[in-house]
């Protein structure tokens, strides 16, 4: 039996995201979907500062997932996460609070770089050295996050990709010699490699789980692979699934992963 599963979603409980949890519950299981994970942004910015909007929408976020749980069980699995961005920049803080939220699964995610710079907004990719500059900080910041941080899956390894278009090919190729520590960090300490959808609806043209990343973290001893849509809007939940699948089978994957309570299940594809 396959199991199809997104744990990457976002509702409006992140500022970026479009869609209330019903929403995505609906569109996931009309798309076949037996499990997904709603979560949503929890950011540490400037000086291991945590993002405050998140914390004051903690009980109304807790209260509509409950109510979308019991609704879809039975239909559809609901599971509680988070997206921690920037984990390591707090390490106590980010361990304490991924750890006291009853969270089934944990993201971590770079979505800023030392000392505050958005790898969105504050790089001009049409400079080579630019591009690496910033992909050499981004490695050794993500060996830094698994390391010191608590989460289950690292999230979305080419997210600066994204923003690429135009100057470069759709690939880390041209940054493997500081990925491949990198995998082999997250490999040996048990955590998850997430496979990020977004880049099937972008640019990019293909789901982020190129074949040498995936064949480099199973050599390194890797295990754990997430599927993820990142979706901002209901209906992008789900989608590009199978695409991710197939890339984790030309690796030598047969199983994808879940979180339930924090621990990895792994479920056939």
């Amino acid at each position: 039996m396959t199991h199809l599963t997104d744990t990457h979603i976002h509702t409006w409980y992140s500022n970026d995201a479009h869609c209330n949890m019903e929403e995505v519950c609906r569109s996931a299981w009309e798309g076949g979907l037996s499990a997904i994970a709603i979560t949503d942004h929890f950011e540490f910015q400037k000086g291991g500062v945590p993002s405050s909007d998140y914390l004051l929408r903690a009980s109304a976020r807790t209260a509509e997932l409950a109510r979308v749980k019991a609704r879809w069980a039975g239909k559809l699995e609901v599971l509680r996460g988070v997206e921690i961005g920037q984990p390591h920049w707090n390490p106590e803080g980010s361990r304490a609070y991924a750890g006291s939220g009853d969270y089934d699964m944990v993201i971590g995610s770079l979505h800023d770089l030392r000392p505050d710079r958005s790898i969105y907004t504050d790089y001009d990719y049409s400079r080579q050295e630019v591009r690496d500059e910033m992909y050499r900080q981004f490695f050794e910041e993500a060996r830094e996050m698994v390391r010191v941080a608590d989460f289950d899956t690292f999230g979305h390894y080419d997210y600066p990709i994204r923003k690429m278009e135009g100057f470069t090919e759709p690939s880390l190729t041209p940054w493997k010699a500081w990925a491949l520590p990198f995998l082999k960090e997250l490999a040996e300490s048990g955590k998850a490699l997430e496979i990020n959808n977004v880049g099937q609806r972008r640019w990019m043209g293909r789901v982020g789980g190129e074949q040498w990343v995936l064949e480099a973290f199973r050599q390194y001893g890797g295990r754990y692979i997430t599927v993820g849509t990142d979706a901002h809007y209901a209906r992008h939940v789900g989608i590009h699934v199978k695409e991710a699948y197939a890339a984790m089978r030309a690796a030598g994957f047969d199983k994808v992963t879940v979180y339930r309570e924090r621990k990895p299940v792994q479920l056939s594809i």
